[in-house]
């Protein structure tokens, strides 16, 4: 499905016959690319869920047909938006047509990111009956932050849309989750660096002293 999604968006780019439209598809290429590292983000997530733990019950599927659902719909709305800020698209009439984007754009990843949260959130609470190690466990809910961190990003982005605020500021506010997923890695990363010393810790004492 992720593979379509990349398809849709290849397909989406007439073939130019003329030399005009040939720069039409150089100055498409930026937004091209942002729409595939979005799409790629997803599949990342995705692919590292299921790699590690190997859910595969009702709930996991139905969440997941709803989550390759989200993402196969948002192959074009990624495409205008880019194509809007990064050129090679079309624009915006008015301040209310940016604002509506900025809304539609939240929701969409906002709910693409809750229903990650909602995985993660299943593979947390089956820890005990997947057999998590300590350090799995807080990987998992480092997973579970980063995922709420984004959730809460689109919120913010689609409250401020309401706002009387600058125009790009909803659009913006992305930009904070490079330093907000720092801090959600930096906080789990401690803990995991405490429980691997603990492990040390309690080898240590189990071992018989050399001498």
């Amino acid at each position: 499905m992720f593979a379509f999604s990349v398809t849709l968006l290849v397909v989406a780019q007439q073939v130019p016959t003329t030399f005009e439209g040939l720069q039409g598809v150089f100055r498409s290429f930026p937004a091209f690319v942002a729409s595939f590292v979005v799409l790629m983000l997803f599949w990342n997530v995705h692919y590292k869920f299921f790699r590690r733990y190997g859910l595969e019950d009702m709930v996991i599927r139905l969440v997941n047909y709803a989550i390759l659902l989200l993402v196969l719909f948002s192959v074009y709305p990624l495409k205008f938006l880019f194509g809007a800020w990064l050129g090679g698209g079309g624009g915006f009439n008015t301040l209310e047509d940016l604002f509506t984007v900025y809304r539609v754009y939240g929701a969409g990843l906002g709910g693409i990111w809750l229903l990650f949260t909602l995985l993660y959130w299943r593979a947390y609470r089956k820890r005990d009956e997947l057999r998590l190690s300590p350090v799995e466990v807080i990987l998992t809910r480092l997973e579970l932050g980063g995922t709420l961190v984004n959730v809460a990003t689109c919120a913010l982005s689609i409250g401020l849309s309401y706002l009387p605020v600058h125009p790009y500021v909803p659009g913006v506010i992305y930009g904070t989750l490079g330093i907000t997923m720092a801090l959600n890695g930096t906080y789990f990363g401690r803990q995991v660096t405490k429980e691997l010393e603990r492990q040390r810790g309690s080898r240590d004492v189990r071992s018989p002293s050399r001498g």
